[in-house]
């Protein structure tokens, strides 16, 4: 049997469904609008958390460089890994500096035996890398990051479970991966440009970053976001924000 993903319906295509039905009608079809919402698939009422939001916990990070550990932290929780095997200091004492890196990201999972796909527009530490470190926290150690961080790329392609390919995600492609259920994406983005307000450009350095996506809010063009600096709760960002956020 065909199995149809049912999607709420934002105002303004229930405005343009009711329209069309009414036409319709002017022309003597026998139609109805509650009909028309079943037959594409959608639903009037509030729809609940996406698989992944809802199996995901949200969890804090413990200082200002562990946002990625505590990304990977509730990916694992997410996947049954048990709480004591993925702490905050199991992870850390995995990896061989505090400056953590996408690349880094990739391989503690593949630790754990967890096959995930890092895309990046660079399979270096390369010259966008170095802009970014402007930050004095970047700046610090870019060049000894530069090095490890190399190494893990040259490594990738013999390593089990790890996937690096040069790829630059797009907005689109990034909505379309999330529109399975079931999908995590652990995403770097300007902490200054997520909830920045409308108009009002932050000041300072780029301040690099990670959240979880763990879903979409079809009704708001959002994505649900797990924000290791915001653990209380879900976060709903609006997909231009985060595609702000993540140029």
């Amino acid at each position: 049997a065909e199995v149809r993903r049912t999607r709420q319906i934002t105002k303004s295509e229930l405005r343009t469904l009711k329209k069309r039905v009414a036409q319709l009608r002017k022309k003597g079809f026998d139609v109805w609008t509650e009909d028309e919402l079943e037959r594409e698939g959608w639903t009037l009422a509030p729809l609940p958390p996406a698989a992944a939001d809802a199996a995901t916990p949200s969890m804090a990070q413990a200082a200002d460089w562990d946002c990625g550990l505590a990304c990977v932290q509730m990916a694992l929780l997410s996947l049954d890994v048990p709480p004591p095997a993925c702490s905050l200091k199991q992870l850390r004492a995995r990896l061989s500096s505090d400056s953590v890196w996408t690349a880094d990201l990739v391989y503690l999972l593949a630790s754990y035996g967890i096959q995930c796909e890092y895309l990046t527009s660079e399979l270096s530490a390369g010259a966008s890398s170095a802009e970014k470190a402007g930050s004095a926290f970047y700046a610090s150690s870019l060049e000894a990051d530069a090095a490890r961080v190399d190494a893990l790329f040259a490594r990738a392609a013999s390593e089990e479970g790890v996937s690096i390919r040069c790829c630059k995600l797009g907005a689109n492609e990034l909505w379309n991966a999330l529109r399975d259920d079931d999908q995590l994406a652990i995403v770097l983005v300007d902490g200054r440009m997520l909830y920045a307000r409308a108009g009002r450009p932050p000041d300072g350095d780029f301040e690099g970053h990670y959240v979880l996506l763990v879903g979409l809010d079809d009704t708001t063009d959002s994505f649900r976001v797990k924000d290791p600096a915001r653990s209380d709760r879900t976060a709903v960002v609006a997909a231009k924000r985060l595609a702000d956020a993540r140029a």
